[in-house]
C-alpha cells in the first residue's frame, strides 16, 4: 500500500513536471531576449514549413536571406580551415510581417518600428544536420521596458503568435 502511493506521488510529480514544461516559454538559456525553438528534419523541408505556416498565419514574407551562401564567399578572405570554425551547415533568415501587428506596435511608440519586419533565423549544424534550429528576438524582451501601458501586452500578443505559427507549422 505504501508503495503504491509512492508510486502515485513520483507519476503525479512527473505529470505535473510535464505539464509545467509545456507552458514555459521557449527562450534560450544563454539570452532570454532570444526565443530559440529546435526541430528534428531536413533542413530545406523545415525552412519551407516555416515560410508556409506564417503565411498561414496572416504573415507576409518580405524577404529571405540566405546567410550562409553570403558567409561562404569569406572563404577567400579567411581561408578555407577559418571562414566557418562552429560548423554551420545553412543558415537562412526569413523577414515577416503582419500589418495589423505593425499597426499596434506603431501605436505603442514609433520606436519599436525596429521590429517590423520580424525576422526568424533557421540553422543547423554540420555535426547534427537534421537538428534545425529556429530563434528570433523576443518582442516580449525587447518591448518590456517601454512605459507605454499596452507596450507589454502587445509585445506578448506578437510573440505569442509568431511562435504559435512556427511551432504548428514546422510539427507536420
Amino acid at each position: 500500500m505504501k508503495a503504491n502511493i509512492m508510486l502515485k506521488s513520483a507519476l503525479l510529480t512527473s505529470a505535473l513536471i510535464g505539464f509545467a514544461s509545456l507552458s514555459a516559454p521557449s527562450f534560450s538559456a544563454e539570452n532570454s531576449a532570444l526565443w530559440k525553438y529546435q526541430v528534428k528534419g531536413d533542413f530545406n523541408t523545415v525552412l519551407t514549413q516555416l515560410k508556409s505556416g506564417l503565411e498561414a498565419h496572416q504573415f507576409q514574407i518580405t524577404g529571405e536571406e540566405n546567410l550562409s551562401k553570403g558567409l561562404e564567399n569569406n572563404k577567400k578572405i579567411w581561408g578555407e580551415n577559418k571562414w566557418n570554425t562552429i560548423g554551420f551547415q545553412n543558415v537562412t533568415a526569413v523577414h515577416f510581417c503582419s500589418l495589423v501587428f505593425n499597426q499596434e506596435v506603431y501605436n505603442v511608440n514609433m520606436d519599436w518600428a525596429v521590429l517590423c519586419p520580424f525576422k526568424a533565423v533557421v540553422y543547423n549544424m554540420k555535426a547534427k544536420p537534421d537538428q534545425i534550429t529556429i530563434q528570433m528576438t523576443r518582442p516580449t524582451y525587447l518591448m518590456a521596458q517601454d512605459p507605454h501601458p499596452k507596450a507589454k501586452e502587445v509585445g506578448k500578443k506578437v510573440e505569442d503568435r509568431i511562435v504559435a505559427a512556427i511551432k504548428e507549422a514546422v510539427a507536420h
